[in-house]
């Protein structure tokens, strides 16, 4: 698979991500869930397999306001409601020192969303170099922070889906 494809791949799926969070309130929980574990999971698999075959550019434009993040934020907080709990994840940085971060599901959401939506206003009409370098930018956020976040998230969620005592459903 050429590089340009794989990138409009994971575009396809950063859009899809980004929608449902945006219309998180039209959801269930157990839709969310449902709907954000799959996502996860194909986000975090498109993104594994790229190769940054470029240096991140510290100039990519930014998109997402501390408003945005807040939104989005807030719906999933009010949408998960008692299972938007904290979590403790180590960043790639501090693997071998065992330090943590502290951390909501709500705001794993958050920070991942704000890296995939600018992500994706950046690859709108560009250049194969724009791709390139919003890919390489979204490949090293990927590496050392919303990774980690990403796997949380599914943990979180496979838990959730899958435990026999989960309670998901009697929450709606």
């Amino acid at each position: 698979m050429t590089q340009k494809k794989g990138i409009i791949e994971l575009v396809a799926v950063v859009v899809e991500f980004c929608s449902t969070l945006e219309s998180t309130d039209k959801m269930t929980k157990k839709e969310f869930i449902e709907r954000t574990h799959k996502l996860l999971s194909l986000l975090y698999m498109k993104t594994a397999v790229l190769s940054a075959n470029s240096e991140a550019d510290d100039f990519c434009e930014k998109f997402v306001t501390e408003k945005d993040w807040e939104m989005i934020r807030s719906a999933v907080e009010a949408k998960l409601g008692s299972h938007d709990h904290y979590i403790n994840i180590t960043e790639p940085d501090n693997f071998t020192s065992g330090d943590s971060v502290e951390t909501c599901l709500s705001e794993c959401f958050a920070d991942i969303y704000q890296d995939a939506r600018n992500f994706a206003e950046q690859c709108k009409d560009t250049s194969d170099e724009g791709l390139e370098a919003a890919a390489a930018e979204f490949f090293m956020n990927f590496k050392l922070y919303w990774g980690t976040r990403a796997l949380a998230l599914m943990s979180e969620f496979h838990n959730l889906l899958y435990a026999s005592d989960t309670t998901i459903d009697k929450d709606e």
